[in-house]
């Protein structure tokens, strides 16, 4: 009976340290979707109401007459999901590469592209960027993309998936005559769609909400993308905290479409490493 009551009572302590952290998650997005339809005196009253008193619709209209959203909008999607697919394709062969195929230095090599994670991205802006400048290739959707093709955290991820990955299948496909871009594209590439959906958020994600970079890589209105465009809100006049949040929230919709879509795919992957961990 006692163990039962401690059974109970840690299932609900669980419950509640559950809920209490998805509200803290999920407060931040609350208020701004909230903001959203809030007027500029309104957000800026104190103390801040929990929900618009005076409803506002027109700040999304707003948006839209004071910068290109539409454009904006089209670049990130465009550049996110070039960057995105070719990074979780790039980070699946050869993440199976150095898991499956055995080569002189290949334990070393690995060690040396891993190493690259602990160098933060910021101190690589500076060369990347000179190095685009001198090859005239700053100021395009190629700058835009190109940086995020390769992802040595998905290079990783993805070997340590292969790793487990049983050899039975290779070998039998290899009998039936199979060649090696085959195996890949047929069984091994299925078969990894779990953790390849996990890492296509995780890098659709980064590449999204990245600033910095296309902030110094461009410097063309046409190019730039949603969180570059949004900062032009920000202005010596005056912050458009109004507009900001209704931009913010017209953002986020392709990234909740994304989870959505790859939601089951997504959990299954964490689940997949959470057990080989």
């Amino acid at each position: 009976m006692n163990k039962k009551k401690k059974k109970d009572l840690g299932y609900y302590l669980t419950l509640l340290l559950l809920l209490v952290g998805s509200l803290i998650m999920i407060l931040p997005l609350y208020w701004m979707v909230v903001s959203s339809f809030k007027g500029q005196a309104e957000l800026m009253q104190m103390p801040p109401t929990m929900y618009p008193h005076n409803f506002v619709t027109t700040n999304f209209t707003r948006v839209l007459d004071s910068i290109p959203f539409i454009q904006y909008y089209a670049n990130s999607l465009g550049v996110t999901l070039l960057s995105t697919v070719v990074a979780v394709f790039s980070s699946c062969i050869i993440g199976f590469v150095f898991a499956k195929y055995k080569f002189k230095g290949r334990n070393i090599i690995f060690l040396v592209i891993l190493a690259f994670v602990m160098i933060p991205y910021d101190t690589l802006m500076i060369p990347l960027y000179k190095l685009m400048a001198n090859l005239k290739l700053t100021n395009s959707y190629f700058v835009l993309t190109v940086p995020y093709f390769v992802n040595i955290f998905g290079i990783f991820l993805m070997r340590q998936f292969f790793i487990d990955y049983p050899n039975d299948y290779l070998e039998a496909a290899e009998v039936d005559g199979c060649g090696h871009f085959r195996r890949f594209f047929t069984i091994v590439l299925p078969m990894a769609k779990p953790m390849a959906s996990a890492l296509f958020i995780y890098v659709f994600m980064a590449v999204y909400n990245s600033f910095l970079w296309p902030l110094i890589s461009v410097n063309s209105n046409k190019l730039f993308t949603l969180p570059v465009g949004i900062a032009a809100l920000y202005s010596s006049r005056g912050t458009q905290t109004d507009l900001i949040m209704a931009a913010s929230t017209m953002m986020v919709v392709p990234l909740m479409i994304v989870f959505a879509l790859v939601q089951k795919n997504f959990i299954e992957g964490l689940t997949i490493g959470g057990i080989k961990g």
